[in-house]
């Protein structure tokens, strides 16, 4: 009894100090719960928008890929291939998606142009639309406008007109070149290079065939001629204008260089010469003609270089390489008229009298060249 020692009395208002660890340790796992349940959240929205973009690639890489399918390949093999070469980043996803929307479970052997930037929609049409076989070599001449090469694709059977059309109007595309203009008619004039393709009879997608044409285009704007294009303050759609007139009022490639300087140094003296004046953009306005009437310089038109000054709005034709240099290197020369001669070289002259004595002789020559 004599070392007792009383304890002192209870505080019954007091939490008892486990209880109080038992509230902290719950509000604990509640917030951590919280945190597992956004984190995930934000993970299947990173995974869903990844996804997104693989499908309907809203923002993806620009550049070729070719391809070669052998014969009896399955989706299953070329969704792996079709991930390896960066064409597509999911390939398991691209699967599900030829699954999901009835695709056939083979594809056509071939070879075939992709590119990063092409939704599945539009990959799964090239590789369902090329049979390596009924192979059809098709030759775009330079200055040949969307209307000719369109004629050339459909007279060659290479796809569908309406397939085609769509191609031509309607799909957005995705390359550098074309952002900042809308998908309507004749948006691609001057973009579909020409050269000689080689495309599978029926059975290449119209998709297919126009981003072969295009991809051509990026391929043979160069550095040299984007370089002349910088020293000359010029944009790439100047370039390809001007390029499309010089590729339409030329014929003999010496002159491409002489006829654009002529070109420059009309837009460089403006107040002067305020307008163009090339009857070749008059022709693309009224549909091509061998000779334009009085009534056709005055044809309402933003295409008119008589009636509206400086460049058209856009190219009038598909430009060839030699037309592209000579747009983004003129001639310097103090030329500001030109005529042609019956065997299609110029007359170039540097005041209007000089003009008009060329205009005679120019008739002169015409005239002698018709009775012979």
């Amino acid at each position: 009894m004599e070392n007792y020692t009383p304890r002192e009395p209870r505080d019954n208002n007091a939490p008892p100090a486990r209880r109080k660890q038992k509230k902290q340790s719950g509000c604990a796992g509640a917030l951590l719960y919280l945190i597992v349940i956004f984190g995930i959240a934000a993970i299947l929205s990173m995974v869903l928008l990844f996804s997104a973009n693989d499908v309907f690639a809203f923002v993806k890489d620009n550049r070729s890929v070719t391809l070669t399918v052998p014969e009896d390949t399955t989706v299953k093999a070329l969704s792996k291939e079709l991930d390896q070469e960066g064409v597509i980043h999911y390939g398991s996803l691209f699967k599900l998606f030829v699954t999901v929307t009835g695709k056939d479970t083979t594809v056509l052997a071939g070879d075939y142009t992709l590119n990063p930037s092409m939704d599945y929609g539009a990959i799964i049409r090239s590789l369902r639309n090329s049979t390596g076989e009924n192979t059809v070599t098709i030759t775009i001449p330079e200055g040949y406008t969307i209307d000719q090469i369109r004629e050339a694709l459909l007279k060659h059977h290479v796809c569908s007109e309406e397939s085609l059309d769509e191609a031509l109007n309607s799909y957005p595309f995705k390359w550098d070149f074309l952002k900042g203009k809308t998908p309507g008619k004749n948006w691609l004039e001057g973009y579909l290079f020409p050269d000689t393709y080689e495309f599978y009879q029926k059975n290449d997608s119209a998709v297919q065939v126009i981003n072969k044409m295009l991809n051509n285009f990026a391929d043979k704007y160069d550095q040299p001629i984007a370089d002349g294009a910088a020293g000359l303050g010029r944009s790439m759609h100047d370039i390809v204008t001007i390029a499309s007139l010089v590729e339409r009022e030329a014929q003999k490639e010496d002159e491409f260089a002489e006829i654009a300087g002529v070109i420059y140094n009309r837009l460089n003296n403006s107040q002067q010469f305020p307008y163009l004046q090339i009857d070749a953009t008059v022709q693309y306005a009224v549909g091509h003609k061998d000779q334009l009437t009085e009534a056709d310089l005055k044809v309402d038109s933003p295409y008119n270089t008589y009636t509206n000054k400086g460049l058209p709005p856009g190219p009038i034709a598909s430009p060839g390489y030699t037309a592209l240099y000579a747009a983004s290197h003129p001639e310097d020369n103090g030329y500001y008229y030109y005529v042609a001669m019956p065997d299609g070289s110029h007359l170039f002259a540097k005041t209007n009298a000089e003009h008009e004595a060329n205009k005679r002789k120019a008739a002169e020559a015409f005239e002698k060249a018709s009775t012979q």
